[in-house]
């Protein structure tokens, strides 16, 4: 129970990090993607703000559904998010990136 709260509070944190390295690693298209990036991190901060509120005020939802409730809500953002970044920003998706060299 604390490493999931621990998770749902400090996840957008490590979300901004991640999104910073991948900007830097496109440092020529740095300048446009940086600020998709960030509008995602701040839909999933709010997203995730949203649903802590709710679950705490339906405590009596079954945890099952809590979970497909917070997985959902980070899975369909980050759909249109990548897909507006394939319709913008081609190149960036035709070089495969191992998530190591990221970080």
């Amino acid at each position: 129970m604390i490493y999931s709260g621990w998770l749902i509070f400090f996840h957008p944190v490590l979300l901004t990090y991640l999104s910073n390295q991948l900007c830097d690693y496109f440092s020529q298209l740095y300048s446009q993607i940086r600020p998709r990036f960030w509008r995602f991190a701040l839909q999933i901060l709010l997203w995730d703000s949203l649903m802590i509120l709710s679950l705490v005020s339906l405590s009596d939802i079954p945890l099952f559904l809590q979970g497909t409730l917070l997985i959902l809500g980070h899975l369909i953002p980050s759909y249109r998010i990548c897909q507006s970044l394939k319709r913008d920003f081609p190149q960036a998706y035709q070089e495969p990136i191992s998530f190591w060299s990221i970080l």
